[in-house]
């Protein structure tokens, strides 16, 4: 179920919501946070990269 609004609307107990992968349990707040650490990550790597190599990193 897509829901692009979610993030203005869920609650505490919307976070603590848990799925089911593969007999492993986790947490929406688990998932939202591990995509911004995903993030994070390979965009200061893509940074790093594109500066060592004097090209302009993008404004995101």
């Amino acid at each position: 179920m897509d829901d692009p609004d979610g993030l203005t609307r869920w609650t505490v107990p919307h976070l603590e919501q848990t799925f089911t992968r593969r007999d492993e349990v986790f947490s929406r707040h688990w998932i939202i946070w591990h995509i911004i650490e995903h993030d994070l990550h390979y965009g200061g790597e893509l940074s790093l990269t594109l500066g060592t190599h004097g090209l302009a990193v993008p404004d995101l």
